[in-house]
């Protein structure tokens, strides 16, 4: 007596679930692979030995602007950032950098000019939100103010 119930293998449901579970992991690896190589994390400070160096001098620019006493008061409504300086002898322009804590293609530099008011207007493209390292320094780079500062935010003192 013969027994007629035996199946061809790729009939059968367990070399189907064996096959399926080792392509899984394979496929999940593949993606994440792929995830990874897309998503790279970006290197804010390229050099920082550089920037390390560079500490002393950005100490002197601070220093010179509390001896001079600057002050500067920035508002934030929706994208746009008002900025009023008080105790600056020329006030016609000023470089304007915001830093993103993380994303390096964030940043921003640029250079304002004041209004009739004496205020300085930037409008940005992007929302302005997260963490940031505000930095105000004036044409001939004479003096810095900066802050980290996480934004939206109404008002702040630098």
């Amino acid at each position: 007596m013969k027994n007629n119930n035996k199946k061809v293998w790729f009939k059968q449901f367990w070399p189907w679930f064996l096959i399926i579970l080792p392509l899984i992991a394979v496929v999940g690896g593949i993606t994440t692979v792929i995830i990874a190589t897309n998503n790279k994390p970006e290197m804010v400070v390229d050099d920082y030995y550089a920037k390390g160096k560079a500490i002393n001098r950005d100490l002197t620019l601070l220093k010179n602007a509390q001896k001079l006493n600057i002050k500067a008061l920035v508002t934030q409504t929706n994208n746009e950032l008002i900025i009023s300086l008080n105790g600056v002898k020329d006030n016609s322009s000023i470089n304007l950098s915001l830093f993103h804590s993380t994303l390096a293609n964030r940043d921003i530099s640029l250079l304002l000019t004041a209004d009739g008011n004496g205020d300085f207007h930037f409008d940005a493209d992007t929302d302005l939100t997260g963490k940031w390292q505000l930095r105000i320094e004036p044409f001939d780079k004479s003096w810095r103010l900066q802050k980290t500062v996480t934004l939206p935010t109404s008002t702040f003192h630098l």
